[in-house]
C-alpha cells in the first residue's frame, strides 16, 4: 500500500489521527442517540394496533377521521426520531426496507382479520389480532433500529 504523506511532515500525520479520533466520537455518539429513542418502536406499534382497531369502530364514527390522524401521528413520530437521532429514515438500506415492507404486509394481514372478525359479528375479538400487530410492528421496528444502529457502530 502506498503512502501519499511525506515523511518529513509529521504535523499531517497527526492531524490525520486526530480527524480519526474525532470521526470514532461521533459515531459513538451518534450510535448513544440511536438508544435514546426507545418511544420509537412501542409508538410505531401503537398506530399499527390503532389502525388494526377501526373496524371495531361503530360505522357512525368517522373512520376517515381516525386513518388521518394515524397518518399524522406517523409523521411527527417520524420527524421526532429524526430530530433526536439526526438520521433520516430515507436513508433506508435493504435489511431495513425488508423490515419495514414485512411490517406494513403484517400490519395489513391483521388489518384484514379484524374486518373478518367484525363481518362476523365478533368485535370483542378483534383483540387478538391487534395485540398481535402491536407485537409484530413494534418487534420489526426494535429490529430495523438495531441494524442501523449496528451499521452505524461499525460502518468503515
Amino acid at each position: 500500500m502506498e503512502n501519499n504523506l511525506p515523511s518529513d511532515r509529521p504535523d499531517q500525520r497527526n492531524d490525520a489521527a486526530l480527524l480519526l479520533g474525532c470521526l470514532k466520537s461521533d459515531r459513538a455518539g451518534l450510535t448513544e442517540r440511536l438508544k435514546e429513542t426507545r418511544w420509537f418502536a412501542p409508538g410505531l406499534g401503537a398506530i399499527a394496533a390503532i389502525f388494526i382497531s377501526t373496524p371495531a369502530l361503530p360505522q357512525s364514527f368517522n373512520r376517515g377521521f381516525v386513518l388521518t390522524f394515524l397518518v399524522m401521528m406517523s409523521i411527527f413520530l417520524v420527524l421526532g426520531y429524526q430530530w433526536v437521532t439526526g438520521i433520516k429514515l430515507l436513508g433506508f438500506r435493504l435489511r431495513e426496507g425488508a423490515l419495514f415492507a414485512i411490517a406494513i404486509v403484517t400490519t395489513l394481514f391483521f388489518f384484514s382479520v379484524s374486518l373478518g372478525l367484525a363481518a362476523s359479528g365478533f368485535p370483542w375479538w378483534i383483540m387478538a389480532p391487534v395485540i398481535a400487530g402491536f407485537v409484530a410492528a413494534t418487534g420489526l421496528a426494535l429490529l430495523g433500529a438495531s441494524s442501523m444502529r449496528g451499521r452505524v457502530s461499525n460502518a468503515p
